[in-house]
């Protein structure tokens, strides 16, 4: 006769694999790098606002923003190294990539707005063009409040809520877009300004795009 091995009910089944990896700690160091990007990126617009009050650019902005950009590449480099790495990150791998490369869109789009600037030999600016870089730095500020509040569940309301602030920043930034473009069409005689400035309202007004698309994919990890 044929034994089969019944095992005692009282025998405790080992819990899955997913169980057990929720229950692990996961790896923090996440979360600096993203404080870090995200500070870079604040610092990066508040350059880019003052290039728009002068863009006579005594001070060297441009270099600076540059400069900026660079340091957030290093951030992003040791993000994805740490993503190989890692083995129990704090959020699914393809989110964390999609995340930091989002934030990354941004600072490579203000050092598109400030070489343009100088390659396009723009030498005065406008009220709306200021306008929007403010908007698109205070997309940033609370993009970063978001990014901070990622690292504690219980701040999943507050997350959203800043989520929503960029939402309707990047709502503002298309009012102004819309009429400064409208009365630069009306009241631009120069055609080569023209030219210049609908190239450079399209570039900042896509500033608060890229805040958006990134505060999405904070939202996402926010609702997981």
């Amino acid at each position: 006769m044929t034994s089969h091995f019944v095992p005692e009910r009282n025998e405790r089944r080992r819990p899955p694999a997913s169980v057990l990896r929720r229950l692990l700690p996961r790896d923090r160091r996440f979360h600096p790098l993203f404080t870090r990007h995200a500070e870079l990126t604040i610092e990066g617009l508040t350059v880019l606002t003052e290039l728009l009050a002068d863009v006579r650019d005594p001070n060297g902005r441009v270099r600076d923003i540059e400069a900026v950009e660079k340091r957030a590449d290093t951030v992003v480099a040791e993000t994805l190294g740490l993503l190989r790495r890692s083995w129990l990150p704090p959020f699914p791998r393809p989110a964390i990539h999609a995340l930091i490369n989002r934030l990354d869109d941004i600072l490579d789009l203000a050092e598109d707005v400030a070489q343009s600037l100088h390659l396009y030999h723009v030498t005065t600016t406008t009220p709306e063009a200021r306008r929007l870089a403010e908007l698109a730095l205070q997309s940033a500020k609370a993009l970063a409040q978001a990014l901070d509040g990622l690292q504690r569940p219980d701040d999943v309301r507050r997350v959203l809520a800043l989520c929503d602030e960029v939402d309707a920043l990047e709502a503002q930034a298309d009012h102004v877009y819309r009429a400064a473009m409208s009365k630069l069409f009306r009241e631009e005689p120069d055609t080569r300004q023209l030219v210049k400035l609908k190239a450079i309202y399209e570039l900042l007004e896509a500033l608060t795009d890229r805040c958006k698309d990134a505060a999405a994919e904070v939202q996402a990890l926010a609702l997981r």
